[in-house]
């Protein structure tokens, strides 16, 4: 039998605790933020102590955006063989359109933020 092992062991460990009251009302409105920013609120607390905002994770529109441009990048890739073997000028065309699409998945995310 082999050895269980379990989960593997956190690369930071975060030692201390650091714990403060507040009212009901002021506990609503860290959990309407946090769950605005898309993230728990120790974390939104953590973020906010230290680096004096919380930045909020991607949308699921943005991960989708993000997941074109890596699909994006893979036919780039092989374009670039196809024009390492055929020639760059049959390539060109593909690189054009693959252009513009990067073009345009760039603008959206920068208008979503």
């Amino acid at each position: 039998m082999s050895k269980i092992t379990g989960r593997p062991k956190k690369t930071i460990i975060q030692e201390k605790n650091i714990g403060f009251y507040v009212t009901h009302v002021q506990y609503f409105i860290i959990q309407q933020k946090a769950a605005i920013a898309g993230v728990n609120i120790s974390d939104y607390m953590r973020q906010a102590a230290i680096y004096g905002q919380v930045k909020a994770r991607w949308t699921s529109e943005e991960r989708d955006i993000f997941k074109k441009m890596v699909g994006i990048s893979n036919d780039l890739h092989q374009l670039v063989k196809v024009a390492g073997q055929e020639g760059s000028s049959s390539a060109l065309l593909h690189f054009e359109r693959y252009r513009q699409m990067i073009d345009e998945a760039i603008k959206r995310l920068s208008d979503a933020k």
